[in-house]
């Protein structure tokens, strides 16, 4: 009877889950006509599954027990699940133009499974926001990574204007050159000296093609190993330009282009090696008319061979520097991220700066009036505008009801969390509170 009950119970299970994605489903489609409606219907999707159960997505033992790989892979299916749930919420808020709420859940969407359309309505809530440069930093990391969608190139172009951006296509590839081991991305715009000539005559106009530069030592030393890794590496029809320490320090380099029969025409003139910036022997690559490049060391293989094939890549139409660019320099600051973990162990919600009622709170848990405290964190999550999220709310009052006393209430409650920002801070927590086995 007992396992007849408990086989039932596991089939039954999934229908939670399956029932939350149909209410958010829904929720989307309705949201156009009813956005009121269609908000609330999303949330009950939510709240449908707030409470992790590892039962519900991967099979247990016979006693009813989820070995360890099972319990993590349980809450990585999980999280893929919410994911669309916040997701669903973020939408309904973004129909209403409610975007610091929407962007939000958004985010941890985007953390719990992020996919190009999820990042494309964050980046969208963003720039409702005014934060063009968070939301073009998004899309460019997207893009480096998948086939960017119509709508997506039209906002990430919208965004690199609003933001000054000099370039889209040049900071695509700036995404792309980061995976590539052996690349070091080198930053725009390449300024050559009025006097530089190419020994087959006239100036290297960097506008006109890719261009591979090859900076050689004075003696020359690794040039014909260097210069036959360089013929292979390379792709037919990819323009090759050498370049000398200094005017009068080619001797050797042109001696090896003539022994080895190779073509390739040789930059002059005074400050060429100095304006490039690059300690030879090395190969630059130079695209996007010299607004973003990578230098590679030999010896040349499949490093020079992936950065070539990356920024022969075209996303974006462009003329560089785009005509909203500001200017100045590209700024390389780091979005910033959302708040830390406190040192008590709380979690604060998804920005800056706290409201009163969780520092009202986090001040009541330091003195040892978790009751007070927990009120106070309860309020916010009740609020339902995303800054305290559930499971961060979760973890919030489950270390009130543990300083409370009961903790086996709180170890209860940190088990249903799965889908944290905070995820291995709740894990720590639990061992914490108690160490029962799961």
């Amino acid at each position: 009877m007992i396992a007849l009950l408990a086989a039932s119970l596991l089939l039954a299970a999934p229908s939670g889950p399956r029932e939350a994605e149909r209410l958010a489903a829904d929720a989307i489609r309705l949201a156009e006509r009813q956005p009121e409606a269609a908000l609330a219907q999303s949330r009950r999707a939510l709240a449908l599954t707030a409470e992790f159960d590892p039962s519900i997505f991967v099979a247990v033992g016979r006693k009813g027990e989820v070995v360890e790989d099972e319990f993590v892979r349980a809450r990585n299916e999980y999280r893929r699940h919410r994911a669309a749930l916040y997701d669903a919420v973020g939408q309904c808020l973004a129909r209403l133009g409610r975007h610091t709420e929407a962007r939000r859940y958004f985010g941890r969407g985007v953390l719990l499974e992020s996919s190009p359309d999820r990042v494309t309505r964050l980046a969208r809530e963003l720039m409702a926001e005014g934060r063009a440069r968070a939301a073009f930093d998004r899309l460019a990391v997207q893009s480096a990574a998948t086939k960017p969608s119509v709508e997506a190139l039209a906002l990430l172009e919208q965004a690199a204007d609003a933001a000054g951006m000099p370039s889209a296509q040049a900071e695509i590839d700036r995404a792309r050159l980061a995976a590539v081991a052996g690349a070091e991305v080198r930053e725009g715009p390449l300024h050559l000296p009025a006097e530089a000539r190419l020994s087959s005559g006239g100036p290297l106009r960097l506008e006109e093609s890719l261009t591979v530069l090859y900076l050689s030592e004075t003696t020359c030393r690794t040039c014909s190993a260097d210069l036959e890794s360089l013929k292979r590496a390379l792709p037919a029809g990819i323009r090759v330009v050498m370049v000398p320490p200094a005017p009068d320090q080619d001797v050797a380099l042109r001696q090896v282009l003539s022994l080895y029969h190779y073509a390739w025409p040789v930059l002059v003139g005074r400050g060429v090696a100095q304006a490039l910036g690059v300690k030879p022997p090395a190969a630059l690559v130079v695209a996007r008319s010299g607004w973003v490049g990578a230098t590679v060391r030999p010896p040349f293989s499949d490093s020079l061979a992936t950065a070539v094939r990356l920024l022969s890549r075209t996303d974006v139409s462009e003329t560089v520097p785009r005509g909203a660019w500001n200017s100045r320099p590209v700024e390389r600051v780091p979005e910033q991220p959302p708040p830390a973990l406190l040192p008590e162990g709380l979690a604060p919600g998804e920005d800056l700066p706290l409201p009163g009622a969780f520092v009202a709170g986090v001040d009541a848990f330091k003195a040892g009036q978790a009751l007070e405290a927990l009120r106070f964190f309860e309020s916010l999550e009740n609020k339902g505008d995303g800054w305290l999220l559930p499971p961060e709310g979760r973890l919030d009052r489950a270390l009130c009801i543990a300083a409370l006393g009961d903790r086996e209430a709180a170890r209860k409650s940190l088990l249903r969390i799965g889908d944290s920002r905070f995820q291995q801070d709740v894990d720590r927590a639990l061992e914490r509170v108690g160490s029962r086995k799961r």
